[in-house]
Order: structure tokens, then sequence, then C-alpha cells
């Protein structure tokens, strides 16, 4: 997972709300987003992984960030400098100091389709009318109130590719994910 894009993608999405928004209506809409990216171009925007909670799939990484889960690692710490949790609502102390320089066009016109689709829509309404109706959402983490696993390959199964196109976009992506800490490692990053 790239932290600096995440930052920028929740950063970017809540500038379209005054830079506040219900955190479970952003979790969903980054959700939607990454679906119709793997949909559309094999990748998904934010790189983070997935679980299937009562309220729908949700991207855990940015889930566990907002409810402050790796504190006092330094990402939690930068997240937490960047935004801040009141009640139910993410507000960015970013506002428009950010730079999206991690997002390419493609990605940027994702976000914007998602948005305008549901930018009227309340936390609710994408939970019941959207996200509950994927068929990779497993039902019973309502049943149980739990969260299970939502493992990349089971998202791109129900977007009908194929098992060698899932192969395939794993395999980059991890290949994509040694490069990254390769250069992270050498400072280069």
């Amino acid at each position: 997972m790239n932290f600096k894009k995440l930052m920028q993608i929740v950063n970017y999405i809540l500038a379209k709300y005054n830079y506040e928004l219900n955190y479970t209506k952003l979790i969903k809409l980054l959700y939607i987003a990454d679906r119709e990216c793997l949909l559309k171009y094999d990748f998904a925007i934010s790189g983070d992984s997935y679980c299937s909670m009562p309220q729908g799939p949700v991207l855990s990484n940015l889930y566990d960030f907002i409810r402050n889960i790796n504190y006092p690692k330094p990402e939690q710490i930068e997240f937490n400098s960047a935004f801040y949790k009141n009640g139910y609502h993410l507000i960015s102390r970013l506002e428009n100091k950010c730079v999206y320089d991690e997002l390419c066009d493609a990605e940027i016109s994702i976000l914007d389709d998602v948005d305008a689709k549901y930018h009227d829509k309340d936390w609710t309404y994408l939970v019941d009318n959207i996200v509950h109706k994927f068929p990779e959402w497993d039902k019973n983490a309502s049943n149980f109130n739990t969260s299970y696993p939502l493992p990349k390959q089971v998202i791109l199964r129900n977007l009908n590719k194929t098992e060698k196109e899932i192969k395939a976009i794993i395999e980059t992506e991890e290949s994509l994910s040694q490069v990254e800490e390769n250069l992270k490692a050498k400072g280069l990053v």
C-alpha cells in the first residue's frame, strides 16, 4: 500500500465535501472507486487490502487509520496530523495544501465519476443499495457482527476476470510492491 497515495485519495474526496465527510461514506466511495478501477484497468487506486464487515466491504488499512489503531507508528501519526475524527466524520487538516501527484488522470476520473454518481447519497444508501449488493461481500460479516478478509482475487472473480487475468494482476501488483519496498529501503522514495 502506498501510504502517501492513500492520504491524497482521502483528501481528494474530502475536498468535494468541504473537507469533512462521514467516514463510512468515505470508505464506501473509495471501495467503489477501487472496484471500478479494477474493472477498467486491472488495478485498484488505493492499493489497500479489504475485508467484509457488517456495513459492507472496507478498505482495511484506511479503516484502521481512521480508528487510530496503529498509534504510535509513524504512519498513524502522519495520518492523525492530516485528518481527525469528529464523531462519525473525518475532517482534513490539509484542506487545499495537498498535492495529488500520486494520482494519475484515470484514477482522478474514476474518483470524480464515483463521487458524481453518489455525492447526494448518504452512507446508509451506499451500504443498503450498493455495497451490500456486491457479490463479493460476505454476508456472514453482518450475521455474526464481525469482519472477514476479502481477498482481491474474490473481487476480481466477481468482476468476471479469468483466473489467468487474476494471476497476472496479482503478480504485477506484488512486483510493483517489491520495487517500491526496494526503493524505500535505499532511501530513494
